[in-house]
């Protein structure tokens, strides 16, 4: 917890340019984001385009009285904590983040470097692996890279939005992804426990957050196994057989071998090698009608 020491005002020292300049920053990056891209209705009783004060302070974990009043360059107690969330809700890219700190009296943050920069040789690896589906996944559950076994059956880019990558999501909420799985209630109930697993040391971040909205209340079955696994706990262990329901190829049987990154140890490098002789067929025909 940051002390009393390391917060900072946003004092009267401060000339009204810097404080207009404040207000019109996070005004316009509040309205150039989409409702929907964070699972909010776009229509309704919205006047404004954008997101609502109320939205980005809830995405944030803030006051909404701090948050307008941030917003309208008041004098205000400004934590570095508080600015981060602030940044990560309202998706500032590096530069804006760090003229964000500015604005508001605070060093910018050293590590501007996004988040997530995985070694890009991983991608040799997944695209080493022949015997099947192959592909990176991070807390979030979002598949950051894959090999081409995984794009044929999964179908990553097959779907546009800020989830499309997101196995929890699509695993509920896209009916092709649903069909996949012949086993789809055991495989859901395990995709939801990962996803909450790694929710519960990130609760209040923006990017699980606003999957969860996107998710809750609008897909019956993901509320009742949420309900469920509050009551029963979470597991993270992956069923011992994964079973695929394919077009003309009928039900391809896949295990599921997992590895963590030294680097990222909450990112899982996924292989799913055949389990049978049909299946082993089945993906060496799938092979031959690869792209190079």
């Amino acid at each position: 917890m940051k002390s009393y020491s390391d917060t900072v005002y946003l004092s009267g020292d401060r000339t009204l340019l810097q404080r207009q300049e404040l207000r019109q920053f996070l005004q316009a990056r509040r309205a150039a984001l989409k409702p929907e891209d964070f699972g909010y209705r776009s229509t309704g009783r919205r006047r404004a385009p954008g997101l609502r004060r109320e939205e980005v302070a809830a995405m944030a974990g803030v006051g909404l009285t701090w948050y307008t009043w941030l917003e309208q360059g008041r004098d205000i107690r400004v934590s570095e904590d508080m600015l981060e969330r602030v940044a990560r809700s309202l998706r500032l890219s590096p530069n804006d983040t760090a003229y964000l700190f500015l604005l508001a009296g605070r060093r910018p943050p050293n590590n501007l470097a996004p988040a997530e920069k995985v070694d890009a040789a991983i991608q040799s690896v997944l695209d080493g692996f022949v015997g099947g589906p192959a592909f990176l996944l991070n807390a979030r559950v979002d598949a950051l890279m894959n090999n081409r076994f995984a794009e044929k059956i999964y179908g990553f880019d097959e779907m546009e939005g800020p989830f499309a990558r997101n196995m929890v999501w699509r695993l509920f909420m896209d009916p092709r992804r649903r069909a996949l799985y012949a086993d789809w209630r055991d495989f859901a109930v395990f995709g939801l426990g990962l996803l909450r697993g790694n929710y519960a040391s990130r609760i209040g971040d923006p990017e699980f957050e606003s999957l969860i909205h996107a998710l809750r209340g609008k897909s019956p079955e993901f509320d009742e196994i949420w309900r469920d696994s509050s009551r029963r706990g979470t597991s993270s262990l992956a069923p011992s057989e994964i079973k695929f329901r394919l077009p003309q190829r009928g039900i391809l049987r896949f295990t599921s071998v997992r590895f963590t990154l030294p680097t990222f140890p909450d990112h899982l490098i996924v292989f799913l090698p055949a389990l049978d002789q049909h299946t082993l067929e089945a993906i060496a025909e799938m092979a031959k009608t690869l792209p190079a």
